[in-house]
């Protein structure tokens, strides 16, 4: 009898339920995600009021992908969940409640926090499967575009450039996803040998 189980082997055993539906929403956010960057990308350098649609339908996947992310501690997606849902408060108490001169800054300070969710979601991609893009997405990309809009000031072409850059990564990091198969037994057999 093989002593060495199966990841569904161990996710059972530590009470994890992870199957084929799961693996689709998680999939999905990124594309939302994808998408969202796209009209970000195209729209704020023509200075279109629309680009916040972007960023909406970018914040939904990465609350989509954060909601089913697979890893083995909890406290991974606990914290990456808390970080986008703590950016979803700090938006509606900055939109609603907050008084008008701080309104702005907490509408950044929650994008901020949702882009630092989608960095850990970008980073598991890159920890567990070796992708370039989700290193480069989580050790550079996310914070140094929050970094650069951190104090409320508009850097329309480095913000250009930067959604741009954003937008090419995530592309190419959830099209080598979906290339993947979806999950089900033999899963990490496949995964293994595609790495």
């Amino acid at each position: 009898m093989p002593t060495t189980s199966t990841l569904e082997d161990q996710l059972a055993v530590i009470g994890l339920a992870y199957g084929r539906k799961q693996d689709i929403a998680y999939r999905a956010g990124l594309i939302a995600q994808v998408l969202g960057l796209a009209v970000v990308s195209a729209l704020y350098p023509l200075e279109s009021p629309f680009y916040t649609a972007g960023i909406m339908l970018f914040e939904l996947g990465v609350l989509l992908s954060a909601a089913y992310l697979l890893v083995w501690k909890r406290q991974v997606k606990r914290m990456v969940l808390g970080l986008v849902l703590t950016g979803f408060m700090i938006q509606a108490v900055g939109y609603f409640a907050a008084p008008e001169q701080y309104a702005g800054t907490a509408l950044l300070a929650g994008i901020g926090f949702v882009c630092a969710g989608a960095a850990g979601v970008a980073g598991k991609e890159a920890y567990f499967f070796g992708y370039w893009e989700g290193w480069l997405l989580a050790m550079l990309g996310f914070p140094l575009m929050v970094f650069a809009n951190l104090f409320g000031k508009e850097h329309r072409v480095f913000n250009s450039f930067g959604f741009a850059a954003l937008f090419l990564l995530l592309f190419s990091l959830t099209g080598r996803k979906l290339r993947q198969s979806l999950w089900g037994k033999g899963q990490m057999t496949e995964i293994r040998r595609q790495t």
